[in-house]
């Protein structure tokens, strides 16, 4: 798999909203933008400048109390 199809686009929508339903949450703007929140407070916390799907995935699992 290419590394680029590892890591969060956090600009598409549709990519956000495959992480929500994964994740069992609804596929709202709302919960999109605390999604993004969620992946800005993750990326500084592990000092990185992307995330991978997996750790997008972990970070919403601790977080999950805070979408819908």
């Amino acid at each position: 798999m290419p590394k680029d199809k590892k890591l969060v686009n956090f600009s598409e929508d549709y990519e956000l909203n495959n992480r929500l339903k994964r994740n069992n949450k609804r596929q709202t703007e709302e919960n999109r933008l605390k999604l993004k929140n969620i992946g800005d407070k993750t990326k500084k916390q592990l000092d990185k400048k992307r995330l991978t799907h997996e750790e997008l995935d972990k970070a919403i699992e601790l977080n999950k109390n805070k979408l819908d």
